[in-house]
């Protein structure tokens, strides 16, 4: 299946890929599907929902403020928390 976006949408994908965010523009338009399926079919705690995008907003608004920490150095720390080897 082939589906059009708009511009702007692929620009915004496209950027994220460069960048390092997701893998592929396909793996996370499904992923964004999966997740809108999921929440429309009620398969989503609405308290889970919200709680997750109040910690984006507030990581957002920590970046904005130049609060926030490379993300290789999050990772590392998680991975010796958690006992994971690269």
């Amino acid at each position: 299946m082939n589906v059009a976006l708009s511009q702007e949408l692929e620009k915004r994908l496209a950027e994220k890929v460069e960048r390092g965010d997701v893998q592929s523009a396909d793996l996370l338009v499904e992923q964004a599907l999966n997740f809108y399926l999921d929440y429309e079919a009620g398969a989503v705690d609405e308290q889970e929902f919200r709680e997750t995008q109040a910690a984006i907003d507030e990581a957002r608004e920590q970046s904005r403020l130049g609060q926030a920490a490379p993300a290789e150095r999050v990772f590392a720390e998680l991975r010796a928390k958690h006992g994971i080897s690269r």
